[in-house]
């Protein structure tokens, strides 16, 4: 079953949601979504163009998830 770890990321008055990862491209099951969600998210907002963006929540989502700001 694929999971999708979701990011809501805030920069002033702008937030936006990421998909940070999902299961097929790391293999996270739900349980470890919930569990590590937070300090996987923190490692990808180190090394991506978002690491002046506060982390403001997370989600794990089942199947695939579509950011709000592009459906």
């Amino acid at each position: 079953m694929l999971v999708t770890l979701v990011a809501l990321l805030c920069n002033g008055q702008i937030c936006l949601e990421k998909v940070v990862t999902n299961s097929d491209m790391s293999s996270i099951s739900m349980m470890e979504c919930q569990v590590h969600g937070q300090a996987g998210i923190a490692e990808w907002l180190q090394k991506g163009p978002y690491r002046m963006w506060q982390l403001q929540g997370y989600k794990c989502v089942l199947g695939k998830y579509i950011p709000k700001s592009q459906a």
